[in-house]
């Protein structure tokens, strides 16, 4: 504001001082918010489900068995794994072998989950009393959306090694003999990588 009694010059015309329109960031913003949040967070989901399970016949050195004992203790695993994921798409379920004696059995399903992080802590859990599992270890998968959980436990009196990874679109859990649990943990990553595929692909 001038001064009091001051007096423009003659021939003065004052110019308006112009306001900075602050409505163009503000829009920005809201566009960031509004269309760049919900891609961040829906990527793994659109990227993860829908997916589908195919057992290979071979996976690195392990082979898949299919004599009567295996393809049963397979049918077992798989009936558990419906009875435990009720709104599971597909399930399945497989043993493992190389000639060295070294045992994987692999089994889950496809379905969509919400929350992979706390499905794949309950499924640790749900398999904790049945492999007498201790604490369980979260694994950095390197895939966002996707959450892994490994264990050290005993079945038939072997020590073995539990692990599940979850995403938006599967499950897939695996009981190791003859394994560290980190190298359990690669080859569950290997294992999932051969058995799921997203259908998005």
């Amino acid at each position: 504001a001038p001064p009091p009694g001051w007096q423009a010059p003659k021939g003065y015309v004052p110019v308006p001082v112009r306001k900075r329109r602050r409505w163009p960031w503000l829009l920005l913003l809201l566009l960031a918010c509004c269309c760049g949040c919900p891609a961040y967070y829906g990527m793994p989901i659109w990227s993860q489900y829908p997916a589908h399970a195919a057992l290979p016949a071979q996976v690195a050195d392990l082979s898949l068995r299919e004599d009567g004992r295996s393809t049963q203790a397979a049918r077992q695993l798989e009936a558990e794994v419906r009875k435990a994921h009720l709104l599971a798409e597909d399930t399945f379920a497989g043993v493992y072998a190389n000639p060295d004696g070294k045992r994987v059995t692999v089994f889950g399903g496809t379905g969509f989950r919400f929350n992979p992080e706390s499905a794949a802590n309950d499924e640790i859990t749900r398999l904790a009393k049945q492999y007498q599992l201790g604490s369980a270890e979260t694994v950095d998968t390197g895939v966002r959306g996707r959450h892994q959980r490994c264990a050290v436990g005993r079945a038939e009196g072997d020590a073995v090694v539990v692990c599940t990874s979850v995403d938006h679109g599967s499950i897939a859990s695996a009981v190791f003999t003859r394994l560290s649990l980190q190298d359990s943990a690669r080859l569950l990553d290997t294992l999932r990588g051969r058995i799921i595929s997203s259908d998005r692909s």
